[in-house]
């Protein structure tokens, strides 16, 4: 139903997100100095990468064929949403490192942030969620819709082969008539025919009758 390439892009782009999530979340609080650079340059190739994900989405709903397209534009905009939540998060976490200090959040763990970022991260999986039951409702009302087509041609189909079936029966009607006819004149004919052969004999009965009395 949907492009495969469309389809390969997506997966390659949640799996980017997740990705990025887990990072930010589990890694980069407790990372310091050199290791910290090194996983903040992971993180921002991560973010180019699910960028070109979601351009070449974008690149599959402009060839996907027009019955699909609607569906995949929607799907291609809640990756869009997601990912422009995430770069948001990106954001933040990074102008809170380049802030320093012994304050910085990143250099010890927060319990109150850290209560902060799964209250967050709940929030994003219910929203993720939704998303995904707005996506299936779509699906659904689209496989709706092709499957009420579907029946509406098969009913067309029935309503033309019961008036050809009419047409014939009434076809069959004319033709029995017909040879019914037919067989009334055949006989019509016969009896006809036999009377004249009668007639014919009589009357040449009667000729050697009178010539030889």
């Amino acid at each position: 139903m949907s492009s495969q390439g469309f389809e390969d892009a997506a997966e390659d782009f949640v799996d980017l997100k997740l990705e990025i999530e887990r990072l930010l979340k589990e890694r980069l609080p407790f990372t310091q100095g050199e290791s910290k650079k090194l996983l903040v340059n992971d993180i921002n190739r991560k973010i180019t990468s699910a960028q070109s994900s979601l351009d070449d989405m974008q690149r599959e709903v402009e060839r996907a064929y027009v019955g699909v397209r609607p569906q995949l534009s929607y799907k291609l905009r809640t990756y869009q949403t997601e990912f422009g939540a995430l770069r948001r998060q990106v954001e933040q976490e990074l102008k809170r490192l380049q802030s320093g200090g012994s304050s910085n959040p990143f250099d010890r763990p927060d319990p109150t942030r850290s209560n902060v970022l799964r209250n967050q991260d709940a929030v994003e999986r219910t929203t993720a969620a939704i998303h995904r039951t707005e996506i299936l409702a779509v699906e659904t009302e689209n496989i709706g819709n092709e499957i009420t087509t579907e029946l509406g041609s098969q009913r067309d189909k029935l309503v033309r082969t019961r008036d050809l079936l009419d047409q014939t029966d009434s076809t069959l009607d004319k033709t029995r008539r017909t040879i019914l006819t037919m067989g009334r004149k055949a006989v019509t004919n016969k009896v006809l025919l036999i009377v004249i052969i009668v007639l014919e004999v009589l009357i040449l009965g009667g000729c050697f009758y009178w010539k030889f009395s």
